[in-house]
């Protein structure tokens, strides 16, 4: 019987053309999965059209070495076309909602398959990222046709980077032997590096301020909240403020934190991570979900936002026996303290 691998590239081979989706917001996972996959298919499928869609993201773009970022299609492209969709465990957040007009689709995944969608489904849970998932996918199929390159290669190492915070989370021996695999092709791993930690001087400034008000509370959880006029004043443009997540990390009290972001619309963007508890339980209760140490949710009120600090606090005082930091919250939050 044919492996779930070999069942997909049987349905890739079957189509002319190819659309390849990843998640809104996307991270470098999502970007370098998306991209190094479409990379391996025009490389072993010269004769395919494949193509790359989702908005332009500038703060990502130098991850592309090509003129064209994404792809601009049009409607019609997606009759009789294979949707393939990476690194996107729900629907909802498929950037571009188009998919459903192609004539078959793919779900390629390394979160819990809450939502499973999709014709084929190739689920990893709990793998470090999906960019690893589609280099196992090349490296078990090398002999059917597939064919690696130095720019593939350069984007799904630019993917297992992001998503395991410069191998800090998720990571273990299958990673790094992907990621030495990888080394095998050429492309500048230090300037991908210095790509990911360079920063704008207003970035440098909400850093300072992130770190400054931070709220850390006895059980060690910390969070901030950035309100849409302050995030404005930093004037980042398109760069987002993804870069101060890993911030509170690198307090040594801190066992896990949220940074809150507010809207246009009045809700709250919230990017949920841990060192000890696991939370995706709980931001899956806030229409989010991800990893046991990495997610992300929406607060749509203050009071949302309220009870999200409550229960990661609540969790952290039933793991660890911390007391009194409930009370303390809720005296904050009234006081107009946070």
């Amino acid at each position: 019987m044919a492996t779930i691998e070999e069942q997909l590239l049987q349905q890739i081979k079957r189509y002319d053309t190819i659309i390849i989706h990843r998640h809104q917001r996307p991270d470098p996972d999502a970007f370098g999965s998306q991209l190094g996959l479409k990379a391996v298919l025009q490389a072993s499928f010269p004769e395919k059209h494949i193509y790359a869609v989702g908005k332009e993201v500038p703060g990502l773009s130098w991850m592309n070495e090509d003129d064209t970022f994404m792809d601009d299609i049009p409607d019609k492209t997606y009759k009789n076309a294979l949707i393939i969709m990476v690194d996107t465990a729900n629907s909802p957040r498929i950037d571009d909602q188009r998919w459903p007009n192609g004539l078959e689709t793919i779900k390629i995944d390394h979160h819990p398959n809450d939502e499973p969608y999709g014709d084929w489904q190739w689920i990893k849970p709990g793998h470090s990222a999906t960019s690893t998932m589609i280099y196992e996918f090349y490296e078990t199929l090398k002999d059917q046709g597939l064919i690696m390159t130095d720019k593939a290669a350069r984007l799904l190492y630019i993917g297992i980077v992001g998503d395991t915070g410069r191998f800090m989370y998720g990571m273990d021996k299958e990673t790094f032997r992907v990621v030495s695999e990888l080394f095998n092709y050429k492309f500048n791993y230090e300037a991908v590096h210095h790509n990911m930690e360079t920063i704008t001087e207003n970035a440098a400034k909400l850093s300072g301020y992130v770190l400054q008000n931070l709220n850390i509370l006895p059980s060690g959880f910390a969070f901030v909240v950035l309100t849409k006029a302050l995030v404005k004043q930093f004037d980042l443009r398109e760069s987002g403020t993804a870069f101060v997540v890993p911030l509170p990390s690198k307090i040594d009290k801190v066992k896990a934190w949220a940074i809150f972001e507010e809207q246009d619309e009045g809700n709250y963007r919230v990017r949920l991570r841990s060192r000890t508890i696991v939370i995706n339980k709980i931001a899956n209760q806030f229409e989010g979900g991800g990893h046991p140490m990495a997610s992300g949710a929406w607060a749509q009120t203050g009071q949302d936002v309220e009870r999200l600090i409550k229960m990661v606090d609540s969790a952290l005082i039933k793991q660890y026996g911390t007391k009194g930091t409930a009370q303390e919250i809720t005296e904050k939050i009234e006081s107009r303290e946070i």
